[in-house]
């Protein structure tokens, strides 16, 4: 394919309220956009959205190796920058599939579907803030909701998901994301306290692999793998090592579409659950992992896509979330226009 044109803009995604993560606090954060016209005129998007705590790189880094990368169109470049070859490879897919005149999700697996559940983040640092977003996302239709735990005091996170727990139904789904701010033995205890709140799942509840086998072990829910993941080499030890039950997958930090699909092949055949989730990033990225998780059918659990309304001005407006379902519309492509 001839591209005509690039374009690589820097813009600053901001954040309604803060997100207190155990890697810090999230107000606001610089991404990419890329645009790339080809010689039909068609342009395609994608997006670069490193994030400290969660990518092993900066936003100069990104920028740096995409400009490298337009002068010369030299795709090893890219290796220097998973979250810049992710927003080449979003472009160049989001141009195939207007080039083909279908939704990005149909031209990678026909009939794939139009309409699926997301999993809404929710955020509060008290247990009545918590608790009342929690009731309005459940209001408006979300059966899955996710909390950030770990960066508040132990006894206060308690507090926080007791709270939740007490105001939505049984049938709402809850799972929490550590993002490793635990140490073992006291994610252990943590999670032993948490039983009666019926956990889907809980994210990174420490840091390294040894550490996750043996909360895993030692505990009655589910353990789900995120930015550990950097620490793999082969991901065949998550199975073999008894790491974890469930791998986080997010498009944006690994290279984009085609790289997340061949991890996903690899997980199925170890027999593991794939979560596809966006890493808070803008309307192309969390566009291009609804395409993905829709194409591979990864809707069960409940994809975390559910993050473009905490933000104050997107680059884009985002694929349209109702009664908590995610819609992807019948325009080709990512559906998504800056």
């Amino acid at each position: 394919m001839k591209i005509s044109e690039v374009r690589i803009e820097k813009h600053v995604l901001r954040y309604k309220d803060p997100i207190l993560t155990s890697h810090g606090k999230i107000t606001e954060r610089p991404v990419i956009l890329l645009s790339l016209k080809d010689e039909n005129g068609n342009w395609g998007f994608g997006e670069s959205s490193p994030l400290a705590g969660f990518t092993n790189e900066k936003i100069e880094d990104a920028e740096e190796v995409l400009s490298e990368w337009n002068k010369t169109r030299n795709d090893d470049l890219l290796t220097a920058s998973l979250t810049a070859k992710a927003a080449v490879d979003c472009a160049f897919l989001d141009l195939n599939a207007k080039n083909s005149d279908l939704p990005l999700h149909e031209l990678i697996t026909a009939k794939s579907p139009k309409e699926f559940p997301v999993s809404k983040l929710i955020l509060g640092e008290t247990p009545q803030e918590v608790s009342s977003n929690a009731e309005k996302a459940t209001d408006t239709g979300y059966e899955t909701l996710k909390i950030k735990v770990g960066a508040l005091e132990t006894k206060l996170d308690f507090e926080r998901l007791k709270a939740v727990r007490e105001t939505v139904d049984q049938k709402t789904k809850i799972r929490i994301d550590a993002n490793g701010g635990w140490e073992t033995n006291q994610a252990i205890d943590i999670l032993g306290e948490l039983d009666p709140f019926s956990i889907e799942f809980i994210e990174e509840p420490t840091k390294g692999l040894e550490n996750l086998a043996t909360v895993r072990k030692n505990v009655s829910q589910k353990i789900a793998i995120d930015e550990s993941l950097q620490e793999l080499e082969n991901i065949e030890l998550i199975a073999t090592n008894e790491i974890a039950d469930i791998m986080i997958v997010k498009p944006s930090a690994i290279g984009g579409i085609n790289s997340a699909s061949l991890l996903i092949h690899k997980a199925e055949n170890l027999g593991l659950k794939v979560v596809i989730t966006s890493l808070l990033d803008g309307a192309i990225g969390v566009a291009a992992s609804a395409h993905l998780a829709s194409a591979y059918n990864l809707l069960n659990p409940a994809p975390g896509l559910g993050t473009s309304s905490l933000l104050t001005k997107d680059l884009a407006k985002s694929i349209p979330i109702n009664n908590g379902n995610m819609i992807l519309g019948p325009s080709a492509g990512l559906g998504v226009k800056p």
